[in-house]
């Protein structure tokens, strides 16, 4: 899964959690929508965080996992169009109140804000490294929904918990162990919510966030470090998985391919006619032969 798109589908889902990460107010994060919007041709805005009412902010979000110099300005435009006269399925115009976020993978993303930065140093367009963000606010925010039992921890707390879980996943680099730590966590957080449906849809997104980052495990490691147990039984079954097995044995194809062509050659078959019988063609066999 492209890794932008999973923040895109995490904040619709669960719109609390980029108002958290931004450091607003959750309280009534749950009512607000989130879409992606196009304000004018060119300027298609990542998340735009509708309110329930009036008077709460209207937020323009954008996620960037690699480097954009021009992010800033697209942004700011952006809101400036936000604020004018609405346009066709826009309601910027009613409400009072419009900010900005930028959700960068890291620093290192980061091109600097330029001649907008005063507009970061107000507030008004808020910066956020999601590699910092998810570890201090999953901390800080696991701890008081946590620190005195689970009983008054609210459905929207704990699905925000689960989704900055994915969201560590993303950031972090590969490690097993501590990763297998993540699952474990990830586990004991989606087993609070209790509709099913709810379980499914956070299980699979973490099942294919998983699967995509460590690619080049065996399906059987894959499995082993996620484990089968409860929320995670239907595993074998899901989409990542089945699609994942399918790469490995293509993959494992592919290779024995290879292994027989180069094996030919050895016996002082022609290339050509190898790459005739086996059906590849003569530059990945040439290839082959140059990463011996």
């Amino acid at each position: 899964m492209k890794t932008d798109a999973l923040y895109l589908n995490l904040f619709e889902t669960t719109p609390s959690l980029g108002l958290h990460l931004a450091g607003y107010d959750i309280e009534r994060g749950s009512e607000y929508t989130c879409r992606s919007h196009e304000f004018k041709r060119s300027f298609r805005v990542d998340a735009v965080f509708t309110p329930p009412t009036k008077d709460l902010p209207f937020i323009l979000a954008e996620v960037q996992f690699q480097p954009d110099k021009d992010i800033y300005d697209r942004l700011v435009a952006s809101y400036a169009i936000a604020r004018m006269k609405k346009g066709k399925g826009h309601k910027g115009k009613a409400y009072s109140d419009v900010r900005m976020v930028l959700f960068f993978k890291n620093r290192g993303v980061d091109t600097g804000a330029g001649v907008w930065q005063p507009m970061v140093e107000s507030g008004a367009l808020q910066v956020v490294y999601l590699d910092e963000a998810t570890e201090r606010v999953s901390g800080e925010f696991g701890t008081r929904a946590y620190g005195n039992g689970t009983d008054g921890v609210s459905i929207a707390e704990v699905e925000v918990l689960a989704s900055l879980t994915l969201a560590r996943l993303t950031v972090t680099p590969k490690n097993r162990e501590a990763d297998t730590v993540l699952v474990e966590e990830f586990r004991s957080i989606v087993s609070l919510i209790a509709a099913e449906e709810r379980r499914k849809f956070f299980a699979e997104l973490f099942v294919n966030l998983f699967v995509s980052k460590y690619n080049t495990l065996t399906i059987e490691e894959i499995r082993a470090m996620i484990d089968t147990r409860d929320i995670f039984d239907d595993i074998g079954e899901s989409r990542a998985v089945l699609e994942y097995a399918e790469i490995q044995v293509q993959k494992a194809t592919e290779e024995a391919t290879i292994k027989n062509a180069l094996a030919f050659i050895e016996a002082g078959i022609p290339i050509e006619q190898v790459a005739n019988i086996l059906h590849i063609p003569v530059s990945d066999i040439e290839a082959a032969r140059q990463a011996m």
